[in-house]
This record gives structure tokens, C-alpha cells and sequence, in this order.
């Protein structure tokens, strides 16, 4: 949480970069009580602590995670493989994990600090009904949105699912809460339209695995592929459920009743999919995963014919099942790198304040911006720093390291 103290206190840094406006030369940031209340190229006040040849960026925003695999040391199965094998292999270690105690504190925990160590205010954390315990009970190492899991084909399942929602949006808890009915082929419609309606009435967001995979397309369109035959085994296939030839666009309409909604993944959103997502922009946002998506070889990202659309894209970082690591900073480092056609001011909303917006702590967070929570990712730059852009993605070694709030202790003023 942001620091409160209450002595003034301004950083500088070689480059600012506010979000909300162009980078600012040898920026300076002034902070009182724990929130932003100057941004210009002066401090307000005498207490400057001077950061060096950094860039101070926002506090970046994780819009997507699974932070119940964080104890994983590298990503399930190999790359390239297909979703629906990767997903078997998922269930399988679910259901081969002994019952060790504090099992899933140290999961939680590690995962949380990798967020924080790696530059990360918020993360928008899809948790299943046992995380949501341990949530409860451990309390948040960072502010977080938390998303519960609702997962059943089965149309007997729907009440009782139904009422562990409500409970999950009546609990009294510090942090924010949404839901997140899990995806097509394992959410009922009636237990999907049922979250809606919570949301709404709630004002909470929702998030829903979309378009994420062929064989998504496949199940949707035709009760067909690898994704039915893995249901099938796990006797969780209802095909009475789901009529054959729907779509996203089926999914991105119901969705778009929400309070708000965010996509997770929409790697295979088709054109007039984009373009009513981007319609819809009030209402919906997309969360890319995009060493993820890479990670299972997937058709190349709609990414820019997204942001061309107008859609609102944020980032995120899936889980370690899927990814080596939790830093957004890394997986904004690659999106430069596989995209250089794309504007790198997009690509930095892409990890700030679009993510901020998707998950609705756009008030506190996102930017620079006076009245926001003062906290920070600060990026080391190269030597040669005269092009802000340039040196921000030069070194693609460079970490996001995280800065709250004003200090405690009185610092210098090495070169004011």
C-alpha cells in the first residue's frame, strides 16, 4: 500500500513518462501523503530526491493472471502444443497435487511478491473458490482485483454456483471484487447470463476466457475437436448446453450487458468481433497475454487491427503454467520487439492506464497524474538516453522495479 507519510517529497528522474501526456525531459513528481499532487520539470518543494538515468513510469497493471501456479518453475508442457493438450496436462496436475499444508498461502504469496518485485500495483487475479478462502484469509501483499472462478456446463450446478457468487460479492474484504465465469465451453449459459446480471446489479467487472483457442472456435461452431474430447473425458460435457454454431460474438453481446467486461486473451476474434469489442468500448475491454500467446504458437495477434478499431487493449501476464514469469514490464518488452510498426506510446497505455481502466482503477492508478496513489515502475536506461522512446525499450535486460510512495527517512538532495 502507498506510504502516507506526511512530509513532502519530489523524485526526478531522467524521463517521465506521465501517460496522460509526452514524456517530460529531467521530470520531477511531487508527492505528498501518498498521493501525486505536481508533475512538471521543477519539485514544489525543497525534499528532491534525484533517481538518476531512470524512466519513472506508472505503477503497472497486470489485467490477467492465475496467481495459484506461481510456484511453477517453467510453463506446463512444451511450446507450440495444442490448448486442449496443455489444458489436459492442467487438470491432471490439479488433480494429482497432495493436500500439503499452507500449500496454497505459499503459491499465493510467492506469486504476489513476484508482482510486486517485478513493478506491479494491481493485478486482476482470477481465484477459484479454494483461492478465494485462502485470499480471505491471508489478506493482499498489493492492491488486486479479484476475480471468481465460476466453472460448470452441468445446469444442475447453476443455483448452487449462483449463490457462492453472491457470497463471494457480499463478503466484506478490502479488496475489489468481480466475477469470472471461465469460459464457453465450460461456463452454462443460464450460470453465464446469471454472473451478468451480478455484475450489473453488483457494479463489479466480469472477466471470461474468449476466443482463446481453435479448438474454442471448433466446440462453439460445431461440437467438434480436441476440447470436446477432453470434456468428454472429464465427464463435463453437456452438449444439450450449447447449440451448435455460435461464436465470440455470441459471448461479446451477453458480456457487453455487464457493469464491464474483459476478454481474456480474444486471440482468435474475428473483424466484426473487433469491431463491435471496439464499439462496445464503455462496456469491454481485451486482456492480451502475449508471451502466452506465443507460448502456444497461436495465429498472429489482431493486435494492431485491435488498436486501429479502437479497442482497448490491456495486458497481461496468464499464469507460470503458461509463462516463465509474472513482469508486465517483460511482456511490454516483447510486444515492442514482435510489433515495431506499433506506436510505443500505445504500448505503454497497453500495461498502464488501459489496464487500469479494464479493471476499473483508473481513479488511483494508470497514470501520473495528480490525485492518483503514488507508486511507480522505475526502468533503468542505457547511458545515451537522448530519445525518450528509444531508451525505454533499448535494453531488454532492464527490469521494472517498483517505488511507493513518499519515504520515511529525510533523503538528500544529491543534485538539485
Amino acid at each position: 500500500m502507498p506510504n502516507n507519510s506526511v512530509a513532502p517529497v519530489a523524485y526526478r528522474a531522467r524521463w517521465i513518462f506521465p501517460i496522460d501526456g509526452p514524456p517530460i525531459p529531467r521530470g520531477v513528481v511531487s508527492i505528498a501523503r501518498g498521493r501525486i499532487v505536481a508533475v512538471g520539470s521543477r519539485p514544489d518543494e525543497a525534499n528532491l530526491i534525484d533517481l538518476g538515468n531512470v524512466a519513472l513510469l506508472p505503477a503497472l497493471i497486470n489485467a490477467h493472471t492465475h496467481l495459484e501456479f506461481s510456484l511453477f518453475q517453467q510453463p506446463i508442457g512444451q511450446p507450440g502444443q495444442s490448448f486442449a493438450a496443455w489444458l489436459k496436462q492442467v487438470v491432471a496436475w490439479r488433480r494429482e497435487q497432495p493436500a500439503v499444508q499452507g500449500q496454497e498461502q505459499l503459491a499465493l504469496a510467492q506469486g504476489l511478491q513476484e508482482c510486486d518485485e517485478a513493478g506491479t500495483a494491481v493485478a486482476g487475479e482470477i481465484t477459484t473458490p479454494m483461492f478465494a478462502e485462502v485470499w480471505y484469509r491471508q489478506g493482499a501483499l498489493l492492491p488486486h482485483v479479484r476475480f471468481l472462478e465460476l466453472l460448470s456446463l452441468n445446469p444442475e450446478r447453476v443455483p448452487a454456483l449462483t449463490a457462492v457468487a453472491e457470497g463471494f460479492l457480499n463478503q466484506k474484504s478490502a479488496s475489489q471484487r468481480g466475477l469470472s465465469p471461465h469460459a464457453p465451453y465450460t461456463v452454462h449459459p443460464e450460470l453465464l447470463a446469471r454472473a451478468v446480471r451480478l455484475s450489473a446489479e453488483h457494479r463489479v467487472p466480469l472477466t471470461m476466457h474468449l476466443a482463446e483457442s481453435r479448438e474454442e472456435l471448433a466446440l462453439l461452431s460445431s461440437h467438434s475437436g480436441e476440447l470436446v474430447e477432453l470434456l468428454k473425458m472429464l465427464t463435463a460435457w453437456y452438449p444439450s448446453a450449447l447449440p451448435t454454431g455460435l461464436r465470440p460474438l455470441d459471448y461479446l453481446r451477453t458480456l457487453s450487458l455487464s457493469h464491464h467486461a474483459i476478454v481474456a486473451h480474444g486471440n482468435y476474434l474475428s473483424a466484426e468481433e473487433i469491431e463491435f469489442t471496439a464499439q462496445q468500448r464503455e462496456k469491454l475491454s481485451v486482456a492480451y497475454c502475449p508471451r502466452t500467446q506465443a507460448y502456444f504458437d497461436h495465429d498472429p495477434y489482431p493486435l494492431a487491427a485491435m488498436l486501429r478499431a479502437g479497442v482497448r487493449v490491456a495486458v497481461g501476464t496468464d499464469s507460470r503454467a503458461s509463462n516463465p514469469d509474472l513482469s508486465i514490464w517483460r511482456e511490454l518488452q516483447f510486444v515492442r520487439q514482435r510489433y515495431p510498426q506499433i506506436d510505443p506510446t500505445d504500448v505503454l497505455r497497453m500495461g498502464t492506464i488501459a489496464g487500469a481502466e479494464a479493471l476499473g482503477v483508473a481513479q488511483d492508478y494508470g497514470s501520473i497524474s495528480p490525485g492518483k496513489i503514488a507508486e511507480f515502475a522505475v526502468i533503468e536506461l542505457p547511458a545515451e538516453s537522448n530519445s525518450p522512446w528509444e531508451s525505454l525499450f533499448a535494453n531488454n535486460q532492464a527490469s521494472a522495479k517498483l517505488l511507493r510512495g513518499a519515504p520515511t527517512a529525510t533523503s538528500s538532495s544529491p543534485d538539485s
